[in-house]
């Protein structure tokens, strides 16, 4: 990865959630509180020396743990490259991921889905549900869950659509897309995802789809729509990180290509060491 595209990208990760977090600096590492929203990260500060310890990730994860948020790091292993072993000696799971960049113009097909208006309420909020449902059911296989569950989520934290998200839709600080079955389309949202730019910058995030709407190719119509609408909006570097190698050749068809991993230390479920 080139060293222009590795500070682009550093430069976004530490910028875009600024807008909606109280950011705390603990340690070698900035904390982002999100005040709205889903939640956000803490990632190693940028320019941060000394590299971080496994004692500086006990006293996050016990300042996350207070604030009652999500106990999870994220970084690109080929800025920070000593993380991995940091983290994993503290006692967290790593999940690596590939990291890829949008190489040309978007080849895909939109098929079902697009871009919602801001004024679509209902639509937005049965996007935001089915995608809660999608991210509790991880992965690319088949399931159950359907659209029972994500209706299930309309009320819920995850799917709210307020006054802070209303006016980020309509600066266009953040896109997000919906995706229905071609075969259904009455049974409304099945899917969904987002991006925010930034100095022509954006992450596609948050593609998810109904586990029983899964392999029919909403994934990619998804990711297809999002990348060519920020591309329609002067972004000049849209990139993603996968889940795994089979969501990474979704990406991959659409016309992103593999530049690096992405990393997320999972520190809920692991056993911190006592130091």
């Amino acid at each position: 990865m080139s060293s222009e595209l590795l500070d682009k990208l550093e430069r976004y990760y530490d910028s875009v959630p600024r807008p909606r977090c109280r950011v705390e600096e603990v340690g070698p590492f900035t904390l982002f509180v999100a005040e709205s929203g889903w939640p956000f990260y803490a990632r190693p500060r940028r320019g941060a020396s000394p590299r971080a310890t496994p004692g500086d990730v006990q006293r996050l994860v016990a300042r996350q743990r207070a604030l009652n948020v999500p106990r999870t790091i994220e970084w690109v292993d080929d800025i920070t490259p000593d993380m991995v072993a940091t983290a994993r000696e503290a006692g967290a799971q790593v999940a690596m991921c590939p990291l890829l960049v949008l190489d040309g113009e978007p080849r895909g097909n939109v098929g079902t889905a697009r871009v919602l208006d801001r004024t679509e309420e209902e639509e937005l909020v049965a996007t935001r549900a089915a995608v809660s449902v999608g991210f509790d059911n991880a992965g690319t296989a088949t399931g159950l869950a359907g659209t029972e569950d994500r209706d299930r989520r309309l009320i819920s934290r995850q799917a709210v659509v307020d006054d802070t998200l209303r006016s980020r839709l309509t600066t266009g600080e953040v896109r997000l897309a919906a995706v229905s079955a071609p075969d259904a389309p009455e049974l409304g949202p099945v899917g969904g995802g987002s991006y925010s730019p930034l100095d022509g910058v954006a992450e596609i995030g948050g593609v998810a789809v109904l586990p029983a709407f899964r392999r029919r190719g909403l994934a990619a119509m998804l990711a297809t729509v999002l990348a060519r609408d920020a591309r329609s909006r002067g972004v000049t570097t849209v990139f993603c990180s996968a889940q795994d190698d089979d969501v990474a050749r979704v990406y991959e068809g659409v016309g992103f290509r593999r530049v690096g991993t992405a990393c997320i230390a999972e520190l809920d479920r692991a056993a911190i060491l006592t130091r």
